[in-house]
């Protein structure tokens, strides 16, 4: 296999350095062309993967591989960044976008490094850089946050690290190939047991920093949509990536992790529905919404097997294109925006928010419904209809959250302008068509659902699970 493989990766990567560059040695009147100039980074990134991804094989003695599910997983990553940038486009020359724009280009990258990784080496150095790059993303408008986040963001790469320790010991190599041989399922014992739940905790942790943000900071609303796209999106996508890439490699030892990563996903269903719900504002509900999806995507995991993790990549996707763009529709300059009344103010993004909360509710026939009907038919094939249950239970309590916030922006009156009926009449409504672009992907997901669905079979086949 030839090194050109490598060009998307090379393309993000210089992307982040050329934008944290012209940043410093250009003229603020030019930096929309290096807004500009992102966006086309990507589109090609994303066009090159496609196209040199196609081709199978290995680099760097092993070390590095292309097969379907790093092709999938590119892909989905490339696409959650493309709406990211696209979203930033409205920002202006506000310089918290300004500095957290190469840091999502840095999410990525790391993502696109777990995704090709053959060793627990890789996979931790994909994850790590990601992660610090997100939490430095959302530290950029809100350092304390960021400090919060840095915090727990350690600790769960220590229990990553020590898991992997551990899980090398047992194993007496890094690779996934030699976790995928050594261990059988007469290895199950209370030591690997523990250092697989040690493992997976640390990477659960990572998929629960949008939640932990939400939790603990009034709705997160102190972190730009920038920030909360590259936490709650991009980096919710990479530790998805990581988690299938390990469990391909330990399903041998399933017994030692199925069963808490079912729990774990039932859990986070109902949780994310009963927040979606009860919360007040528009990015709390997006927040709770994402993990209510990632739930159904630990669920497709845990099924443990071809289909069930097929169904999982199809979530992963429609997960990052909504989660990574919803936060900037979702947000204004006072942090959260005005729903009442928004259909008048701004039609075109009240239409594209709809979309994408609908499709984060897994409401039919839009992207995430497809994802989440695929591994609802695994659940039930594979005798845990129980954790279907959780599933459905969580996606009627989100469903109620969503039509309150969808009857917000369309039936409520928005509030009076100073100067009452006559100002009223003067006020300017926003045609903007730059939201409306994560809203067609999201549509266009949903329309070329069979071709994606076999590449997400071909992705999970890849994986070498039964």
């Amino acid at each position: 296999m030839r090194t050109t493989a490598l060009v998307p990766e090379v393309i993000v990567a210089g992307a982040a350095i050329a934008l944290l560059l012209g940043t410093r040695l250009l003229p603020r009147r030019r930096w929309l062309w290096l807004r500009v100039g992102a966006l086309a980074a990507v589109v090609a990134a994303l066009g090159l993967e496609l196209w040199l991804g196609a081709a199978l094989g290995t680099l760097f003695s092993g070390g590095w591989q292309q097969d379907r599910f790093a092709l999938f997983a590119k892909a989905a990553l490339l696409l959650g960044l493309l709406v990211l940038v696209a979203g930033d486009l409205e920002a202006g020359d506000q310089d918290a976008s300004w500095s957290g724009l190469p840091l999502a280009f840095l999410v990525v990258f790391g993502g696109m490094v777990a995704a090709s990784a053959t060793s627990l080496v890789g996979l931790w150095a994909g994850l790590e850089l990601a992660a610090l790059a997100a939490i430095a993303a959302a530290g950029v408008t809100a350092r304390d946050i960021g400090l919060r986040l840095l915090l727990v963001s350690a600790v769960a790469g220590g229990l990553v690290a020590v898991g992997f320790g551990v899980l090398y010991a047992m194993a007496g190599g890094s690779s996934l190939a030699a976790l995928d041989s050594a261990l059988r399922p007469s290895s199950v014992s209370l030591p690997l047991a523990f250092a697989v739940l040690l493992t997976l905790t640390g990477v659960i942790i990572r998929l629960g920093l949008a939640p932990f943000q939400i939790a603990t900071l009034e709705g997160g609303l102190s972190v730009g949509p920038l920030g909360a796209g590259a936490l709650g999106g991009l980096l919710t996508g990479v530790a998805a990536v990581v988690a299938a890439r390990l469990l391909s490699g330990l399903d041998a030892v399933n017994l030692a992790w199925a069963p808490w990563l079912s729990v774990l996903a039932a859990f986070a269903m109902v949780l994310g529905g009963l927040r979606a719900a009860t919360a007040t504002s528009a990015r709390a509900i997006v927040a709770w919404l994402v993990v209510a999806q990632v739930g159904w995507l630990a669920a497709g995991l845990a099924v443990h097997d071809q289909r069930g993790s097929a169904g999982a990549l199809l979530v992963l996707g429609a997960l990052l294109l909504a989660a990574a763009a919803a936060p900037a529709l979702a947000a204004d300059e006072n942090g959260d925006v005005q729903l009442a009344g928004l259909r008048r103010a701004q039609p075109i993004r009240a239409i594209a928010l709809t979309i994408l909360i609908l499709s984060l509710a897994g409401v039919p026939p839009l992207a995430g419904f497809i994802g989440q009907f695929a591994v609802a038919a695994e659940l039930i094939r594979s005798s845990v209809a129980w954790v279907l249950l959780a599933g459905l239970l969580g996606s009627l309590l989100a469903l109620f959250g969503v039509v309150r916030l969808i009857r917000q922006m369309y039936l409520e009156p928005g509030p009076e302008p100073p100067g009452g009926a006559r100002a009223r009449g003067r006020s300017t409504t926003s045609w903007s068509p730059i939201p409306l672009a994560p809203a067609v992907l999201v549509l266009l997901y949903s329309v070329l659902a069979n071709p994606i669905s076999g590449l997400a079979q071909q992705g999970a086949a890849a994986l070498r699970l039964p």
